[in-house]
């Protein structure tokens, strides 16, 4: 299926890109998205070097080109399969520069952002993906244990320095790999993950998605697919972005349902990749460890090692579900 353009007002020459922002996004809030954009309106790359790509995958109110006021370059295409995986893949597909920044609809890049990301990826021809800094715009002061599942709020922090990882390598997969919030992409890079998609999409939802708003993996996913494709994937620290979240995502109640989650479709994405870093375990082992952890976790001692209890809890599930399944993805 391909994405429908709703409408395309002028747009810089593509000769003249040098980067493509694409936002999926499906009933954004105004008000968030609003920030996003104007934090877009004061990047310091002048505006005829990069176009913006707002995909909306089906949202109840399509958005209007009237929220891209101010935007030149702008456009809006259509993807109406739900998904990250389907709605980054149109924004992907539609990008003409050759280096694309995919970011969410709730988070802010920083003035100097674009041209960082300009910068990091001229120095470094061999990277494919790469991400940056996100920091917390907390809509209410969190919790203390808050800060131990900082993680699965896409907050990243890995210091001033720029990093570099090729598997060739060796050791194991780096913890600073990028996410879908600030992911960087070269587009020379993206015909293996094109024909990834084309041949595993069915293996890909099943493996890393739980369905609109409960969770993902697909950004991950990209980043795997191309550093097994033989390229490097990076950290630029001057990539900076603040990711606005509303207090109903500081619940203990979210993360429990949303740790275990994303814990399950790790193991079985790294799994797929034949990159894991646990072994499989037979599935009737499943629930003493977990009746072990609750105890060595001190579940019942709070939400930080209830929380903790319950990522265990997803691990596991994923190691007991690739136990015995030989599939691998192919190499593209």
């Amino acid at each position: 299926m391909t994405p429908r353009p709703i409408a395309s007002p002028v747009t810089p020459a593509a000769a003249d890109l040098r980067l493509s922002v694409v936002i999926p996004t499906r009933n954004p809030h105004p008000e968030r998205l609003g920030a996003v954009l104007a934090g877009l309106a004061a990047q310091t790359l002048p505006s005829e070097k990069w176009e913006l790509i707002l995909v909306d995958n089906g949202s109840s109110t399509p958005p209007s080109l009237g929220v891209l006021a101010g935007q030149p370059g702008a456009r809006i295409i259509v993807e109406p399969r739900p998904g990250t995986l389907w709605a980054r893949l149109a924004g992907l597909r539609a990008a003409r520069a050759p280096v694309i920044l995919c970011i969410d609809d709730d988070a802010v890049p920083f003035p100097e952002s674009a041209r960082a990301v300009l910068d990091y990826m001229a120095a470094h021809p061999d990277v494919a993906t790469a991400g940056g800094r996100i920091h917390p715009g907390f809509e209410s002061p969190p919790l203390d244990w808050v800060e131990e599942v900082s993680w699965a709020l896409a907050l990243r922090e890995w210091g001033d320095t720029p990093l570099q990882w090729n598997i060739a390598d060796g050791g194991p997969l780096p913890s600073w790999t990028a996410v879908g919030a600030g992911l960087v992409v070269r587009r020379d890079a993206l015909p293996a993950y094109y024909r990834h998609v084309e041949t595993s999409a069915e293996q890909i939802l099943r493996r890393s998605w739980r369905g609109q708003g409960i969770g993902s993996l697909e950004d991950k996913d990209l980043v795997l697919c191309l550093i097994r494709a033989g390229w490097s994937t990076g950290y630029c620290p001057e990539l900076r972005q603040t990711h606005l979240i509303p207090a109903r995502r500081l619940q203990a109640g979210y993360f429990a349902d949303l740790l275990p989650a994303l814990q399950e479709m790790w193991m079985r994405t790294l799994h797929a990749y034949g990159l894991d870093d646990r072994p499989p375990i037979s599935p009737w082992s499943v629930a003493p460890r977990k009746l072990k952890a609750w105890f060595k976790l001190r579940a019942y001692s709070g939400p930080a090692g209830y929380l903790a209890w319950r990522a265990a809890c997803g691990s596991f599930n994923g190691l007991a579900a690739n136990y015995n399944d030989p599939f691998r993805y192919p190499i593209h």
